[in-house]
């Protein structure tokens, strides 16, 4: 009985995480689709992005500063802050 618990409080758990949790390339594409592109495919975008940073490890540190850069900024601060940032990213 108690490793049922154990189970399902640890399953809870991660959903909760899975659930809540955007990756870089999720946030960087939000990002540009809402400042940039408001036609952007922002599925397709994470895609190529998040294809990208499984073979480059260069390329998922770039996509981390990129994503930590935009967060909470307003789309003015976003272009002028974090151009540099995403560029290589998700083309900004």
């Amino acid at each position: 009985m108690k490793n049922r618990i154990v189970m399902a409080v640890a399953a809870l758990g991660l959903a909760m995480t899975l659930a809540g949790c955007k990756s870089d390339c999720r946030v960087s594409c939000e990002k540009k689709q809402e400042c940039v592109s408001s036609g952007l495919d922002v599925a397709k975008c994470t895609e190529t992005c998040e294809q990208k940073v499984k073979k480059d490890k260069d390329f998922s540190a770039q996509a981390q500063e990129c994503s930590q850069c935009v967060k909470s900024r307003t789309c003015s601060e976003t272009l002028k802050q974090c151009l540099d940032d995403c560029i290589t990213v998700v083309g900004f």
